[in-house]
């Protein structure tokens, strides 16, 4: 049944008073203000969900090279790639699976339909101004994909009349040049930056096959805003990131990316009954384009895999008090698939409603979060959020949340065409979750620290190992999985330096395992560990970074479940101002060229070392 929510829903809106169209200031790079737990603009000291904010100077200290470099240190956070910069990677949040994260860019989804998750790797850090990340179940304000939390990223604001030149050269003929400026018009500003980044790569694969894997990738970030009065505001921002990847899978392959994604919002605020009021429309669309060839097939000839969302979301924000807030909204997406293969179905549409409110009394904080979502051919989910929180004293607060969340099946879940042997079955369910986590929070003088106890329980996850009547491999709802974990952070301001250390625990079981086998589940730690150091010396910043993942296992066709040995990297960096506007830079990861593998049969990068040099006025 086709709906066709994404039309109507935008035919209503342009149907309601421009004096609904509303936005607070949630597009400004604050990172005292944060988005992403409430939907609306809120104070960080505010927020009663677990969230990291990690600000364009964290990304530029370490001198990221990709998005998961930024995010290898947050605690709770597990990465498994097939190789370096460019391959397929995934990011387990508190056990949970890689598609169990919610991925945004400015609140736009991305992410493949057909397979559920979204490859950061694809993602260039010059091109990011912040990322906001909420852990734990956030599906009563997001909908599906937010069982292990949200990982919302914001793109990079250049102001009118600034502008920023960079290049970098490094190991495996590393090259990267940035650029980027602001224009002014009237009230508003729009910005523009671009990046290209290629490398030779290094061979990613264990196998009989030595060449290198290299990429080429150019991505492009447009973002801009204008106050039309004092009451109404528009915002409008456009990505995309097109490249070639190579990579190997039975033989030498290569793989086309062409992904974008773009968004306009208008915005109003106004005074209803002498409560502060703001509402905002936002009209989007995200697309993933790949294209796989090589190994004698030509790229005209190759297999498309090409998904796009169209999304529409109404937001309504009410200040009732300084102390109690209500949040009110609608979603509505339309998936397609275009692409090489004949699916089942090619389109669906998914609708979502919720209200959310938080109240502050005294030394207590309250939060609920309620939402209903419709996804076509798959069960409606409900789904909730609550939270209480108590301020101990003006340095320590203790927080009790629990929530729901859910998963909806993919399109190669439910419609994948019969191939091999393998076909998609229509009537799976949604994946489901519940949690409860405790978390304590104390800031003093110097030294700040926070403690996080949680347990998630995931049942109905999609595996392919059901057999329809006619014998073909097909997914069916069998596992499920119990998390129990805690996460410890430190941050200690010294006179000479900054210490951060956090540490993570994470047991992730399979209940449905065999006796006798082992419950972890694959590719992801139950141990992991980071520390940072970072100083001013003889004018130069200067950084430290120690990490220590773990053993883990990984699933081998035939085979079994195979061990992957614990590591430990050190990667280091500085920067040295030659002017107030000039700076070189030098990095070096893996200093002490750690072997390791995240997966089986796939490498990890050895050392590397990084020269830069950047302008910004």
């Amino acid at each position: 049944m086709k709906h066709k929510l994404i039309t109507s829903s935008i035919l209503a809106a342009l149907a309601i008073s421009p004096v609904t169209f509303a936005n607070t200031p949630v597009l400004e790079a604050d990172e005292h203000i944060v988005i992403t737990a409430n939907r609306a603009a809120t104070n960080a000291e505010d927020v009663l969900a677990s969230q990291v904010v990690i600000t364009r100077a964290d990304i530029e200290e370490i001198q990221a090279k990709s998005v998961l470099d930024i995010l290898a240190t947050v605690s709770g956070i597990d990465i498994s790639a097939n190789g370096g910069r460019g391959q397929n990677a995934s990011v387990y949040m508190r056990g949970a699976n890689s598609g169990h994260t919610l991925v945004l860019i400015n609140g736009i989804r991305i992410g493949s339909a057909t397979l559920g998750t979204t490859n950061l790797n694809e993602i260039a850090p010059e091109l990011v101004d912040r990322i906001e990340i909420i852990k734990g179940p956030r599906a009563a304000l997001w909908g599906s994909d937010a069982i292990g939390g949200v990982i919302q990223i914001f793109t990079r604001k250049v102001d009118g009349g600034e502008y920023f030149a960079s290049a970098t050269f490094g190991s495996d003929n590393y090259q990267k040049y940035s650029a980027g400026f602001g224009l002014e018009h009237g009230d508003g500003s729009t910005s523009f930056s671009v990046n290209h980044e290629e490398s030779d790569g290094f061979d990613v694969k264990d196998d009989a096959e030595s060449d290198d894997d290299g990429f080429d990738y150019d991505s492009l970030a447009i973002n801009g805003q204008q106050q039309v009065n004092e009451a109404l505001a528009l915002t409008w921002l456009a990505q995309v990131d097109q490249g070639d990847t190579e990579y190997d899978s039975a033989g030498h392959n290569e793989s086309a990316v062409n992904n974008h994604m773009w968004n306009i919002a208008a915005a109003y605020q106004t005074t209803l009954a002498s409560y502060a009021n703001s509402t905002q429309l936002s009209i989007g669309q995200s697309r993933t384009s790949n294209i796989s060839y090589g190994n004698g097939t030509a790229k005209n000839e190759g297999n498309v895999f090409d998904t796009r969302r169209d999304q529409v979301s109404l937001l309504n924000h009410t200040m009732f008090s300084a102390n109690w807030q209500v949040n009110v909204g609608a979603d509505f997406y339309e998936e397609q698939l275009r692409g090489s293969s004949e699916f089942v179905e090619t389109q669906r549409d998914i609708a979502g409603y919720f209200a959310h409110t938080v109240y502050n009394q005294d030394k207590f904080s309250y939060e609920l979060a309620l939402r209903y979502d419709d996804v076509e051919d798959v069960d409606s989910e409900t789904t909730y959020n609550a939270s209480l929180g108590y301020q101990i004293s003006d340095d320590t607060r203790v927080v009790l949340s629990t929530g729901t969340s859910f998963k909806a099946p993919t399109f190669n879940d439910l419609y994948y065409p019969l191939s091999w042997g393998y076909v998609g079955n229509k009537d799976l369910s949604s994946e489901t979750s519940d949690s409860v986590e405790l978390n304590i929070t104390s800031k003093f003088d110097s030294l700040s620290l926070s403690l996080n106890v949680h347990k998630t329980d995931i049942e109905n996850l999609i595996a392919w190992n059901g057999t329809n009547s006619e014998g073909h491999t097909m997914p069916i709802n069998i596992n499920d999985v119990e998390i129990e974990g805690a996460e410890l952070g430190l941050n200690y301001a010294a006179p000479y330096g900054l210490h951060q250390f956090n540490i993570s625990y994470v047991n992730a079981e399979d209940t449905g395992a065999e006796a006798g086998e082992d419950k972890q589940l694959i590719r992801r730690a139950k141990e992991f560990a980071n520390y940072k150091f970072s100083t001013d010396v003889a004018n130069a910043d200067v950084y430290f970074e120690w990490q220590y993942k773990g053993k883990r296992y990984d699933d081998v066709w035939g085979v079994g479940k195979v061990k992957l040995d614990s590591y430990q990297l050190i990667n280091l960096g500085t920067s040295y101002p030659l002017s107030s506007n000039l700076k070189i830079e030098a990095k070096v990861n893996n200093a002490f060229n750690e072997q390791y593998q995240t997966i089986n049969g796939y490498f990890s990068q050895e050392r590397t070392i990084y020269l830069g040099i950047s302008y910004q006025n």
